[in-house]
């Protein structure tokens, strides 16, 4: 057999065990599911009552996904809070958008999404003495997706928790809402307050997401775990 068949044949297994290894950390993904009773809002609009959250993380980014009863495409507005445990950040009932939405001080992320005109996202964050600032300041990336089928919305911050562990948090304060699109509209519903009807005000609630993904490792990791690492001499 010639030298250079031999040595990809004894090549073969080991690419094979990278390759697998990879794929399984690529996939760790854990995260909690929250059921919020269907029918349980003031209005009676299906595509603003939330009947399930999800949220999830792989160690380096954040997803949360929020499921309403019906989506309609014509509207809708749906919000993303998050906050950072134990850091200062915006004063009560104070959010970029203007919603009447009270008990979620201290929040430090605000991620607003609109379903019309082809939708979109407007991603905020809370500086001390300067307030609500558009974008994240190149801290972490944020994107919107929908899911017409499962009528769900999901919000991905990229690299969040790795910015976040790295500040030494191990989980986040978040809450969803939905609302109508005018200044001064309440939160038709949310996961953990209360919501309310057109021209009244409404509450939210923090609840608390332990990170629990697992992030992937360095690339001589999964060589060792290959069996392909550099080996020590006898």
């Amino acid at each position: 057999m010639p030298r250079e068949v031999e040595i990809e044949e004894r090549m073969k297994p080991h690419f094979i065990a990278m390759f697998t290894v990879t794929s399984l950390v690529a996939s760790v993904a854990l995260g909690e599911i929250y059921v919020d009773p269907t029918g349980d809002i003031a209005t009676g609009n299906p595509n603003l009552d939330i009947t399930q959250v999800e949220v999830t993380d792989n160690g380096e980014d954040l997803f949360v996904s929020m499921t309403v009863a019906d989506l309609d495409a014509d509207w809708g507005n749906y919000l993303l809070f998050t906050s950072l445990p134990g850091t200062s950040g915006s004063g009560d009932n104070d959010n970029p958008w203007g919603r009447n939405i009270s008990g979620l001080e201290d929040a430090n992320w605000f991620s607003g999404t609109w379903l019309t005109g082809g939708g979109g996202i407007d991603t905020q964050t809370y500086f001390g003495g300067m307030g609500w600032q558009p974008g994240t300041w190149d801290i972490f990336d944020s994107s919107v997706s929908i899911d017409w089928a499962t009528s769900t919305i999901t919000w991905t911050y990229s690299d969040f928790v790795s910015m976040a562990s790295a500040m030494g948090h191990s989980g986040i304060d978040f809450e969803v809402a939905t609302t109508g699109g005018n200044w001064g509209d309440p939160a038709i519903d949310t996961l953990g307050g209360q919501g309310g009807n057109w021209g009244e005000g409404s509450t939210g609630a923090w609840t608390y997401h332990e990170f629990t993904g697992v992030p992937a490792p360095g690339a001589l990791a999964l060589l060792m775990m290959a069996g392909i690492g550099r080996r020590r001499r006898s």
